[in-house]
């Protein structure tokens, strides 16, 4: 299944799938798919993790071709290949009907041709790529990269395709062979550079040529935000505020921009301005999962904890809630020394599905069952996290006073020394678990 969402830029659509960490944003000419205007009440059920852009004809349109080469527009074969075409069609067919399978078979076809037009190559790749079939797409992209070497569109998108399947070495070296003279291009090819050097673990390059690509064009929202994402995953907040609010400026209804703006803010300790910014997106997106989840953190975490229980609650009575937000209900009840012990576990219960290794769901649980008496089901939850997590110091302190409380005083004399051994976390575990998310939620512009 994939989900639709408008880009103002360059009358783009993105199609957001839930089964791999992937965005595509898609661009060509006389697009005649519909975008669902509202696309955020289906983003809380997405875990994304990187942002694909896949430029076709209709990006680079506004400038003069590279090199004085032809634009895919401009090449005309003399007689057309019918056959090409209905292959063309029919693979489109059987792509959106999900038909892999003689997809396949009919890919296999169209790159038997002789002469294949490159819209319809790189149209073809683009459709395959909005299934995640991004082997078949690359072949696609290749065919065209030979055919048309001088065709950036297709270099680039051929890049994309290695960025999508983890080959970043592949796709560095595919994005430098690239043909590139507009400035267009040569901002496309930086801004595709620095993810890819991200993705290599090169940093200061990869800050280089994402800053170079976003000052070149600060009126392009995923520049903006891929800048944005890589100071916050630096934890360099104040630059990452400074990279959303700019986009920001051009894209002042983005709610990607603001709630990253918004994520910054908070996590650089300016939780008041983050709440504000917080409630100003609700009123853009009402059913913006991830803004009330965000919201409902920074007034947690400002010690509003009546006030986040009831953005908590009003998220979960929402259709489709954000699985954190079970957490955070669970937790601020806790801090309100609530009696709804039974509905803290089955909230905890549902958050420690969504969230892998959830060490904090565990010490949570551990203090409701402590709460209720049971000591042996509080011991269970906190031996779990420190099994998950043993430098978790606070898990350690905690099992060394149920321990003592349940009578066990070895344990608990031995639960004490490790949480000594420990030093004082300077991480705020809350915030490094809601960071993690946001990095995930934004990467894909949801």
């Amino acid at each position: 299944m994939c989900v639709l969402k408008l880009s103002h830029s360059f009358n783009s659509v993105a199609f957001l799938g839930e089964d791999r960490d992937c965005v595509v944003l898609l661009c060509y000419r006389n697009c005649r798919d519909k975008p669902i205007t509202n696309p955020a009440m289906h983003l809380q059920r997405i875990p994304l993790a990187l942002v694909v852009a896949l430029w076709c004809l209709s990006l680079l349109a506004l400038s003069a071709p590279a090199g004085g080469a032809e634009t895919p527009s401009q090449i005309r074969f003399g007689s057309e290949s019918a056959t090409a075409r209905s292959l063309a069609d029919s693979l489109e067919g059987a792509i959106s009907q999900g038909q892999s399978t003689r997809a396949r078979e009919i890919l296999s076809q169209l790159l038997e041709q002789a002469k294949v037009d490159p819209d319809l190559l790189l149209k073809a790749g683009v459709s395959l790529a909005q299934r995640e079939w991004y082997s078949e797409a690359k072949q696609v992209f290749t065919r065209c990269v030979k055919d048309y070497p001088d065709l950036f569109e297709g270099h680039y998108n051929l890049a994309l395709a290695d960025l999508a399947m983890q080959k970043n070495s592949e796709a560095l070296t595919v994005l430098e062979r690239s043909p590139q003279g507009t400035k267009s291009q040569k901002l496309a090819r930086l801004y595709l550079r620095g993810k890819i050097l991200g993705a290599l673990g090169q940093p200061r390059q990869a800050e280089q040529d994402l800053s170079a690509a976003f000052s070149g064009a600060p009126q392009q929202e995923n520049y903006a935000l891929d800048l944005g994402l890589f100071y916050l995953r630096q934890r360099a907040y104040p630059q990452a505020s400074e990279a959303f609010a700019r986009g920001k400026e051009f894209h002042p209804r983005s709610i990607f921009l603001l709630l990253g703006l918004s994520l910054a803010q908070f996590l650089s300790g300016h939780s008041t301005e983050s709440v504000d910014l917080c409630r100003k997106l609700l009123k853009l997106e009402p059913t913006f999962s991830p803004a009330r989840l965000l919201l409902g953190f920074a007034l947690y975490q400002n010690g509003n904890f009546e006030e986040a229980e009831k953005v908590a609650e009003a998220g979960l009575s929402a259709g489709n809630p954000h699985p954190y937000l079970h957490y955070l209900h669970a937790a601020a009840l806790l801090k309100l020394q609530s009696n709804q012990h039974d509905r803290m576990l089955r909230e905890l219960a549902l958050a420690d599905r969504a969230i892998p290794d959830c060490t904090l769901c565990a010490l949570a649980k551990s203090k409701v069952h402590e709460a209720m008496g049971n000591l042996e089901a509080a011991i269970t939850e906190l031996e779990r996290a420190v099994k998950l997590e043993p430098v978790f110091s606070e898990a350690w302190y905690h099992l060394s006073l149920v321990y003592g409380r349940a009578g066990r005083r070895q344990d608990a004399a031995r639960a004490s020394a490790e949480f000594s051994k420990l030093k004082s976390e300077k991480l705020n575990r809350e915030s490094e678990l809601l960071r993690d998310l946001f990095l995930k939620t934004l990467s894909g512009q949801e």
